[in-house]
């Protein structure tokens, strides 16, 4: 799915640019009549060679000699959805700190100084799902190189000076959070959706403060593990040096003989309701939406479609075309189904002046409620499928990147035919499917509505509500207060 994409972003990206009307495959010239949709179709991007070392290390490897760089990426699949009993914001201290507290022999200092000489970088994160480490140098430095890459991974030292400050930046980060009103929004959404969950903690001042080096060593040692482990090299180097390159540093490297246990439940459903938050922004920010479906229903290409129809295509979706084009009542809009690992969530996101923040939730509503009640379309339909093929190839647009979707789409448990199905099931969608999708996946009896803004806009929404045809009016309003995090009040 193409929001899929956006759960799992670990380094960086050699990104070279194609023209999707391009030749699908090198030394292949396409005639002139066939279209730039069939061209599409036919793209068969080259594929990666994979092998397993001994301790259950799985290696991806895809040659390409244009440019004199090799890049890597270490993907392990643990993160703070399975880091209970810890401070939260604990992993991202680990991830962050396996490069930035130095590694192997080498203190934080001298680890920057060794990658400064070389024109070299490497980076560490850890998320709620994933964690990994990357690496970019010259193709002539690559065994130094890949010998640092191995130590952050396998070897950091987690500087307690480094951690500091580490603290420091997040602690600011935290303070400034009141200052932007989309990203209250959008904490206190995933607050209120999740609820105590490990998917809805939110990291506050106390529990950054409270993160401990010993803890930080603890989750190092109990999430990276070869076990279900992937390591993607691509670039200016030969299989033969990147298979003796990956045994010298990773082939020593203890398997657990055990997988990760399965992510936590999500058991009960956030009680539908308008939440305002006052704060003294002249615009609202608004996030509406509720739980949704996990990765992978069998209607998931009927979703990607609905989704480019509804809200996730920018000017060429009918929330924009709507609300902000016709109506002139938001500064952006957008909207969604974003399957996730147990429960995704469905949302709408608008920003809009104070004094029509109620027409604007009334009127996203209502775009939801005309895809509900009647069919796209065929030429819109036709339209947003289009839109779908032609940007796919982009996908692949570098061997970095056509090896690492091997290696995100096992860790996500993709369908193993996912890419050679997608454009013919996106093609085969209807646009009763659609509508199936919107009236199946969508609830507005279970809305959540988030909204940050100040008193006029309060005052806006309570004149709304009073209408006896809005559909928020039988909503349950409730005011919260936002310090680093939502405050019940």
């Amino acid at each position: 799915m193409r929001l899929l994409q956006r759960i799992f972003h670990v380094g960086l990206a050699l990104v070279t640019t194609v023209s999707v009307g391009c030749a699908p495959m090198r030394g292949h010239v396409a005639p002139a009549e066939r279209t730039r949709a069939e061209e599409v179709a036919d793209f068969k991007p080259v594929q990666p060679e994979r092998w397993t070392l001994a301790n259950g290390l799985q290696v991806v490897f895809l040659r390409d000699a244009e440019l004199p760089v090799v890049k890597g990426r270490l993907f392990v699949r643990a993160g703070a959805l399975w880091a209970d009993g810890y401070s939260v914001g604990t992993t991202s201290a680990m991830g962050d700190g396996m490069r930035m507290g130095g590694a192997g022999t080498l203190s934080a200092d001298a680890l920057d100084k060794e990658l400064d000489k070389l024109a070299a970088g490497i980076g560490s994160s850890f998320s709620a799902e994933f964690g990994g480490v990357t690496f970019s140098c010259l193709s002539g430095d690559v065994d130094r190189v890949f010998e640092l890459f191995s130590d952050v991974a396998l070897r950091p030292r987690f500087d307690s000076d480094r951690l500091a400050l580490w603290k420091g930046q997040s602690l600011e980060g935290i303070r400034r959070r009141v200052e932007d009103p989309s990203t209250v929004a959008s904490i206190a959404f995933t607050q209120i959706a999740y609820g105590e969950t490990p998917y809805g903690r939110v990291s506050s001042s106390k529990d950054i403060t409270s993160i401990k080096r010993s803890d930080m060593i603890e989750l190092h040692q109990r999430f990276v593990r070869p076990d279900g482990a992937m390591l993607v090299v691509t670039g200016d180097i030969d299989r033969a040096k990147v298979e003796a390159l990956a045994t010298k540093y990773f082939g020593s490297w203890k398997a657990r003989g055990s997988a990760m246990p399965p992510p936590p439940e999500i058991k009960d459903e956030p009680t539908p309701g308008i939440y305002f938050i006052t704060l003294p922004f002249q615009q609202a920010s608004v996030k509406l939406g509720h739980l949704g479906v996990p990765r992978f229903t069998p209607d998931y290409p009927d979703i990607d479609v609905f989704n480019e129809i509804f809200g996730s295509s920018g000017f060429g979706s009918r929330l924009m075309k709507r609300v902000r084009t016709e109506l002139g009542l938001t500064y952006g809009v957008s909207g969604a189904i974003v399957p996730g690992l147990v429960k995704g969530t469905n949302y709408v996101f608008l920003q809009t002046k104070a004094n029509s923040v109620g027409a604007a939730i009334d009127e996203s509503i209502k775009v939801l409620e005309q895809l509900q009640e009647k069919d796209p379309g065929n030429e819109e339909l036709s339209e947003r499928k289009a839109a779908i093929a032609n940007s796919y190839i982009f996908n692949f647009s570098s061997a970095d990147e056509i090896a690492g979707r091997v290696a995100r789409q096992e860790l996500l448990h993709y369908p193993a035919d996912y890419d050679q199905t997608y454009l013919p099931k996106i093609e085969s969608v209807t646009a009763r499917a659609v509508s199936e999708v919107a009236r199946n996946r969508w609830n507005p009896s279970k809305l959540l509505i988030v909204i940050v803004g100040n008193e006029q806009a309060l005052a806006n929404l309570e004149a709304e509500r009073a209408k006896t045809d809005s559909p928020l009016r039988n909503l349950p309003l409730s005011k919260l207060r936002f310090n680093e995090t939502v405050v019940m009040q």
